[in-house]
């Protein structure tokens, strides 16, 4: 009498003679990847000199100020309402800023034989110097 079980072959692949094999193969295409949340503490990001960050009311403006540049009308209505075009920019820029901020994942890459410097600080210990990378490095970001 045959098995019916879910077998693998040697190398972990599946086995296409038993039902349940390609099932349970096909099942685990749709398995979500158990992920390690890697965020950045926020005193870190507080602390970094880097650029400010994303804002929506600042691109929101400039797709209003571009809009006019090529001739569409903007500004208040009549009435003087704030146009609905132009709250459809705010609200369309705050949703993509709100995607990149919260869904975008950034992966590094980093070659052999670069240089890579350093200031700042590792966990507690003030970091200052340079080191030649002799490895592939690899990591995360946020994105802000």
């Amino acid at each position: 009498m045959a098995k019916l079980g879910c077998e693998k072959t040697a190398s972990g692949e599946i086995n296409f003679k038993q039902p349940r094999s390609i099932l349970n193969g096909l099942l685990n295409l749709f398995k979500i990847p158990n992920t390690v949340d890697s965020s950045i503490p926020k005193q870190l990001i507080l602390a970094s000199k880097g650029r400010p960050g994303l804002s929506a009311k600042k691109i929101a403006a400039r797709v209003i100020q571009r809009q006019a540049d090529a001739g569409l009308n903007v500004g208040p209505l009549g009435d003087g309402s704030i146009s609905p075009a132009e709250i459809m920019e705010i609200i369309r820029a705050e949703e993509i800023v709100n995607a990149i901020t919260t869904e975008m994942g950034i992966d590094l890459a980093v070659t052999p034989g670069g240089i890579s410097t350093v200031t700042g600080t590792a966990g507690p210990i003030p970091v200052v110097g340079s080191a030649v990378i002799t490895s592939v490095l690899g990591g995360s970001a946020v994105a802000r």
